[in-house]
This record gives C-alpha cells, structure tokens and sequence, in this order.
C-alpha cells in the first residue's frame, strides 16, 4: 500500500488560508479608509456648522437689514456684506423675504441660480438652537445640492420681515477643504491602516500556521491510517476543538482497530471451531456409519442381544453429536448477540429443587451425593430462567462427568446485600493450577476429559455475563471445585 507524501512546513492549506485572509485584510483595509475619510469629511462639515451656529443672528446685528415693502435697500447692506466676505471669504450670504424669495446677496462671482430657497431647513435651524444637529440647506448656487448654513430672523417692529441666510462654505471653499481634508486623511488612514495591516498580517498568518499545523497532524494521522498503520495515535495536548478532533479520531482509531481484532479472533475460532468439528463429529459419525453397517451386512446372522446392542451406541452417538450441535449453535448465538434476555422476577430455589430432582437418579446410580442447601427465605432473583437453567445443567453436568461414587455435589443459596450468590461444588477430581486459565476458552478440554465437547463451560460464562455478573472459579487437584455466580435480588 502507498504511504502517504509528508506535508511541508508550509502546507498548500497554509497558503489558501494565508491568501484569503490577506484578501480579507485588504478589503477591510479599503472600507476602514473609505469609512474615516467620509467620516473626516463630515466631522469637519459638522464643526464647521457647529462654530458658525450663531453667525446668522451675529450678522443681523451688524448689517441690520431694512427690508421695505418686500424689498431690501442693497446700497445700505452692500458695503457691510462685502466686509464679512472679506472677513470669511468662505461664506455665501443671502437675504431673504419670510416666503424664501432671494432678495440680495453677497456670492463669489455672483453665480445664484435660484430665486428661493426652501424654508423647512431653516425652520428646523431656528428650532433647534439647542441640539445643534447637522443640518443642511439648499444651496442657491448648485440647484439640488445641499449645504451647511446659519440662519436667522429679522424682525422689525414686533413683526417678521425676512431671514439672514448665510452659507458656510461656498463651492469654491469646498472643493479647496475638501481636497486638503481629502489628502490629509487619506495619508494618515493610509499610514494606520499600512501599520494595522502589517502587525494583523504578521499575528493572523502566525496563528493560522498554529493552526494548519495542528490540522496537518490530524491529516497525517489520518493518512498513517489508511495506509494501515492501525497503531497511529494523534497527540493531544490541549481541549480546543481541534484537539477534541484528535481525541475523536483516536477513539475512532481504537474502536476500529478493536474490531478488526475481534475480526481476526473470530475468524480464528471460525478455523479453529471448523477444525475442531470435523474432528469432533468424525467420531460419532464414524460410529453411527460402522455400527449401521455392521447391522446392514449381518442383519441374518447377528443376536438380538448384539444387535440392541449396537442400536444403544448408536443412539448414544446420536445423541451426542445432537449435543454438540445444539452446543455450537447457542454459542454461536451467544458470542454474536443474537440472544436476548427475557428477564423475569422467579424464586432461585425452586428452579434448583427441580434441577437437582431431575439429576437424583443419575447421581444415584453413579453413587454421588447431590446435596441442595436453601435458605431459611425463598429469594426472588430477576433473570432469564432458561438460561440459568442451561447455566446449572451444564455445571451440573461437568460435576457428574469429574466425581466418582462416594463423592458430592453442594449445590448452595446464599443471600447476600441486593444479590444472591450461587455455588455448586464437589469433591471429585479437581483442575489443576495449570488447567485454571483456559477452562472458559471456547472448545477447551481437560486433559482427563477428551469425550466432551468442550463448549459448556463457554456457554455458561457468556450467559452469566449476559447477567451482568461473573463466574468465578476455586479448584485444588485431587480435592474438588467450586463454581459460584450472583444473580440480582429482588427485595422482598
């Protein structure tokens, strides 16, 4: 399998990440210099407004207009007009009639190409005296455009008689200011914006190293595991969420490599059971096959007492290689979770009083002793009783199989907090030291012990682990074993 190209120090990663966050920085860069030089513009716009607030009612007290029959005596305003243009060239004054008409004016070159302006901002200007909010006006000059101004009335014997209407920065001004402002704000955002993109550059294209740098680990993690390295373990060091990332992938790594284990475990014992099989049944089989000819070839000449004979192995050899079979599918069942547990409340002794009944005359005839020990109270366990009564057969079973005549077979209750403990012991032969770890191995046999089929014990830890408890095992050669399990208690 091809392993997996290293990643450089500056992986392609790095440059597509690195590339759109310079673009972004510059982009922002744009609109922060679009966004102060507009600001500038307006701030100055708005102090300039702000200082000449009161210029308009200032004038009216300087010129003091007299406005006759809607009309305003130039001659006597002209000369004072032109003094506060020479004053404040930048101004643009105009003397209106309390319609709006334009009825003089003080204007660079004398350019006014309106005859009115609107009153509504000069209304707005004269009541808000106080905000002294941003407000703009028509400007006589460029129809449609809108200018700063200062405004106020003139009022002669207790009645009004026109407005001082004074724009504060004529177009000449403006476009002058504006250039300067332009130029000066424009250098100085360039200036800061050069320095903040410069120091954001640095800083953003460091911590996105730290970053691909952390995402190339995690990719060749990856690729080590594709490339079936089911070994590779991503370090981790912090619990950002690039890190929570390689904590994933190596839980991930792990439960994969667990079942690709189990896998292979399983199809070892899938061999090994094969093996084992054929062996195992080629016995029986043989038997039945030998015997069946046996009674085929000397149907006229063999005894009758031969012949019941022969049908008693056979049927013997029937039956165990029944036994087998039947073994090998619980099993089966049992180590791929095709068994579910039908979980019940029932009373532990009487599923062991009828147990141990049925294994009297066997144990009779045998000459061993099957000793069933209760307690005082009759527990009630939750479990699934036909699995528990499997687990007690094939103890059971294997007790019979190890003990001879005069030997016994305890089987004991006890309650304990919350559980019931079950034991079955007995005094035959014993397991030797050497035997004690492998007795649950799928297809283990003893050594004294070749005729069985090696599954039961197998089938019973996995069933008492179905119950959420554990088989143990205490066994000494030559003096007997003890098998005991717990089973939950239902309170009483």
């Amino acid at each position: 399998m091809e392993h997996p190209k290293k990643t450089s120090f500056f992986s392609s990663l790095y440059w597509r990440i690195s590339i759109i966050f310079i673009l972004v920085l510059f982009l922002f860069a744009g609109i922060s210099i679009y966004i102060s030089i507009k600001s500038a513009d307006k701030y100055s716009v708005e102090v300039n407004q702000k200082l000449n607030w009161n210029l308009a009612h200032n004038a009216v007290s300087l010129i003091n207009p007299k406005f006759e029959h809607g009309t305003v005596n130039k001659e006597a305003v002209q000369d004072m007009l032109h003094s506060m243009m020479v004053i404040n060239p930048s101004i643009e004054i105009y003397l209106l009639n309390p319609k709006g008409e334009i009825l003089g004016y003080m204007a660079p070159q004398k350019v006014v190409k309106l005859e009115s302006v609107s009153l509504e901002p000069i209304y707005q200007f004269l009541g808000d005296s106080k905000k002294h909010n941003l407000i703009y006006g028509d400007d006589p000059r460029n129809p449609g455009e809108k200018k700063t101004f200062s405004a106020a009335r003139v009022i002669e014997q207790g009645r009004l008689t026109g407005y001082v209407y004074i724009v504060l920065a004529s177009q000449e001004y403006v476009s002058a200011a504006n250039m300067v402002v332009g130029s000066y704000i424009l250098g100085l955002s360039v200036r800061s914006v050069a320095i903040i993109l410069v120091v954001s550059a640095f800083v953003g294209l460091l911590l996105i190293w730290f970053i691909t740098r952390k995402l190339n680990t995690i990719v060749n993690g990856i690729k080590e595991f594709q490339s079936g390295n089911l070994n590779i373990h991503i370090p981790v060091k912090n619990s950002n969420e690039l890190d929570q990332i390689g904590l994933v992938f190596n839980e991930m790594a792990k439960t994969i490599s667990g079942n690709i284990q189990q896998l292979k475990d399983t199809d070892e014992f899938r061999k090994e059971l094969i093996s084992n099989v054929s062996h195992d049944l080629r016995t029986p089989i043989a038997s039945i096959q030998g015997y069946a000819e046996t009674l085929k070839l000397k149907e006229d000449t063999i005894s009758n007492e031969d012949r019941r004979k022969y049908l008693d192995i056979i049927f013997s050899s029937c039956e165990r290689l029944k036994k087998m079979v039947n073994d090998l599918f619980d099993l089966s069942k049992l180590e791929t979770n095709q068994i579910r547990l039908n979980v019940e409340p029932f009373p532990i002794a009487e599923l062991i009083s009828d147990i141990a009944n049925k294994y009297r005359i066997i144990s009779h005839k045998k000459g061993i002793h099957l000793n069933v020990f209760l307690p005082s109270e009759n527990p009630i366990v939750q479990a699934d009783i036909n699995l528990i009564d499997r687990v007690f057969q094939n103890l059971i079973d294997n007790a019979m199989k190890v003990c001879q005549e005069n030997d016994s077979i305890n089987i004991t209750i006890k309650n304990e907090s919350g559980k019931v403990e079950v034991s079955i012991a007995d005094t035959g032969q014993g397991i030797g030291q050497d035997e004690l770890p492998y007795i649950f191995e799928r297809y283990y046999k003893g050594k004294q012990y070749s005729d069985t089929t090696g599954l039961g014990l197998a089938i019973v830890k996995k069933i008492v682990e179905l119950h959420d408890s554990s088989i143990e095992v205490l066994s000494q050669y030559g003096k007997g074993t003890v098998f005991s399990f717990e089973l939950l208690k239902i309170a009483s």
